[in-house]
């Protein structure tokens, strides 16, 4: 990943972050419960829910699509498997945790997608199938501090990950092991000594 794409990350983070915050705080501001907005169009009948709508309509705006936060998930899933192969399984752990939490995260984005043919593909479903199978057969290995069985279990995830990805219409995006690091602030020396 290069420089820029990781400030283009970081900015598209900070910037859902600032528009979570000024929701919450509109939220929080509001005498009339969102669901009764919902229902009747309006708080009071001063304009609110055109605004409200508004609101809702730029964070629809500007909330990142399925593909950035997949880059999420290959960044932790990178991290995962180079914390193995330095012996650094809590780093391990903790990688492995934010590849899950990412894929999810993918999916709150866009539980159902439309496949070439127009066709729903339930993302939440295969991603329920996988979090039940191969996820946890990964996490048992890391758990284990198995390096052997752990290069069988991301093996066995990528090629999830890749069902999931011809399902979804992308079969030309194709993970494989990783050749290289992409990210270098973070030591992953389980036998560092600075910064103390």
């Amino acid at each position: 990943m290069t420089t820029t794409n990781v400030l283009k990350s970081l900015l598209l983070l900070s910037c859902g972050a600032i528009a979570g915050g000024f929701l919450a705080t509109q939220v929080a501001h509001r005498s009339t419960p969102l669901a009764v907005v919902a229902q009747t169009g309006s708080r009071t009948g001063d304009g609110d829910s055109t605004k409200l709508l508004a609101d809702v309509a730029h964070l629809k705006d500007i909330v990142p699509g399925q593909s950035h936060a997949m880059i999420d998930v290959g960044y932790h899933m990178v991290n995962l498997w180079f914390a193995v192969q330095k012996g650094n399984w809590p780093f391990a752990a903790f990688e492995l945790d934010e590849t899950r939490n990412r894929i999810r995260w993918t999916i709150r984005i866009n539980p159902v997608r439309k496949d070439a043919d127009g066709k729903d593909v339930d993302l939440k479903g295969i991603f329920d199938g996988i979090d039940q199978s191969s996820m946890p057969i990964l996490k048992r290995a890391v758990e284990k501090k198995d390096s052997a069985a752990f290069v069988v279990a991301y093996k066995q995830m990528l090629e999830s990950c890749y069902a999931c990805h011809k399902a979804s219409g992308k079969p030309y995006l194709r993970p494989m092991i990783p050749t290289a690091r992409l990210q270098t602030i973070i030591n992953d020396d389980p036998n560092a000594k600075w910064p103390e």
